[in-house]
């Protein structure tokens, strides 16, 4: 069924503010050992299920509506591999971002300033540790955010529609992306789940929309690639048109 494209955005909103505020709060928790002791050693696998939980949540719940991007480097991806009208971008993208800020804002007034305060509601930051923090999670979120893209793309291709578990990969894609990557740089693969924590993260410590640059680069660069993968992958070239006889016809070819 073709939903008319305001239900598709109030989808959208839905489904991306269902991602950030289930796995944003996961960091939250994880992160505030003072209120929330029980949960703060589950660390990056605990916070990587929840994220993927969340998506596939969104995706059995309104993905027949939108197609359950949730995410504007998915869109851009989806774009840039002709699955979906240019109509359909910018509006997309804004339904994803205030979705995101929605639920960054909810997650505030759940736990307080103070514990907001612990992981900046879940925002995602370069590892300082590392010899080169934000070529490094660049590169990340690069490389990430193209499997995730890719894993999007192949498993709802029409080619695909047969495998049954294609939509289960995209979130297992998703929290073993996190696994990997979650210490090098948040392991974002989306700028939307990035600005809504970061935003709303303004009240107390500037940090997260400073190196925000990082998870709005790194996604849709990532996104991009995986679309040209995927149109390398999937999309054939026209067959050659048959040749030419060469010849005179023959007899039954003649005109009467």
């Amino acid at each position: 069924m073709d939903y008319p494209l305001s239900k598709s955005l109030v989808a959208e909103a839905y489904g991306t503010f269902v991602l950030v505020f289930i796995g944003t709060m996961a960091v939250t928790v994880a992160s505030d050992s003072t209120r929330f002791p029980a949960w703060a050693s589950l660390g990056v696998g605990f916070i990587g299920l929840a994220f993927g939980g969340a998506l596939l949540a969104g995706i059995a719940t309104v993905g027949a509506v939108s197609g359950a991007h949730f995410n504007p480097a998915v869109t851009l991806a989806m774009f840039s591999a002709h699955r979906i009208p240019s109509r359909k971008v910018l509006p997309y993208i804004l339904a994803q971002l205030g979705g995101a800020t929605a639920a960054s804002l909810v997650q505030l007034v759940m736990v307080g300033t103070d514990s907001a305060r612990v992981a900046d509601l879940g925002s995602t930051l370069p590892n300082q540790s590392l010899p080169l923090p934000f070529f490094a999670a660049l590169l990340a979120e690069i490389v990430g955010t193209l499997i995730l893209a890719m894993t999007i793309l192949g498993s709802t291709d029409p080619d695909s529609a047969g495998t049954g578990w294609g939509t289960a990969g995209i979130g297992v894609s998703l929290s073993a992306v996190i696994f990997a990557l979650g210490a090098v740089s948040g392991a974002s693969l989306n700028p939307a789940r990035s600005l809504g924590p970061a935003l709303v993260s303004l009240i107390f410590d500037p940090t997260p929309i400073v190196d925000y640059w990082v998870y709005l680069v790194g996604p849709i660069l990532g996104g991009l690639l995986a679309a040209n993968l995927y149109i390398a992958i999937f999309k054939t070239t026209k067959p050659p048109e048959p040749l030419k006889q060469e010849g005179p016809p023959k007899q039954d070819e003649l005109p009467a």
